[in-house]
């Protein structure tokens, strides 16, 4: 890694242990084994070193979230279990997340952008699962109630599970938001949809990974 991919690893760490809120720059530095200057020279201020974080947490999430029109409900789920996994990994952005966004206006404008690139996602998702027999033709109102439940689920599982499922392991965090997830979907599944979709639930433990 890079010096600043490392002052960036470092600090996700412990962001995630201790909360952004609760680590300072002094105590990176320290864990890295070097002076306060030395994490300075990469990232001026802590909001700098935020700011990479939450574009590293975005990088990831473009390498999972994929574009594939022959999309079925078993990928769709696979795929959404990675962007879980990620979203766990960067969990301290999920925790911190009304705060941060009152605090940074960069970040509050990179969220709006990111937000609508979601929601187009999970729209152009739900389409070529229709096309492809998985779900069933719906309304527009029910496509756009369907994009906001999953786009509200998938921003914040993690504050809730923090609050109601602390004690459980990450793995099963995942699992029962995902259970939750699947619950959204069956309504508007076809035959076809739900076979696959029940057959992917009764075995998503092996492809939990975290």
């Amino acid at each position: 890694m890079t010096t600043q991919e490392r002052i960036a690893a470092k600090a996700l760490e412990l962001f995630n242990n201790k909360g952004i809120e609760y680590t300072g720059m002094r105590e990176i530095a320290a864990k890295l084994g070097t002076k306060l200057g030395n994490i300075t020279y990469y990232f001026p201020t802590k909001k700098d070193l935020i700011i990479q974080v939450s574009a590293n947490l975005a990088k990831a999430n473009s390498a999972i979230l994929q574009k594939d029109e022959s999309i079925t409900m078993k990928s769709y789920f696979e795929m959404t279990i990675k962007h879980f996994e990620c979203q766990y990994h960067y969990r301290c952005l999920f925790l911190s997340f009304v705060h941060l966004i009152k605090q940074y206006p960069k970040l509050s404008a990179r969220y709006k952008k990111t937000e609508l690139l979601r929601k187009k996602s999970i729209m152009e998702k739900i389409k070529h699962l229709v096309k492809n027999k998985y779900l069933r033709k719906m309304k527009g109102t029910e496509i756009k109630f369907l994009v906001s439940a999953v786009s509200i689920l998938s921003r914040f599982w993690i504050s809730e599970a923090a609050i109601s499922y602390s004690k459980l392991k990450p793995a099963n965090k995942i699992k029962h938001y995902i259970s939750l997830l699947a619950n959204i979907y069956l309504p508007y599944c076809t035959s076809k949809g739900k076979n696959e979709l029940r057959e992917f639930i009764e075995n998503k433990e092996r492809y939990v990974n975290i």
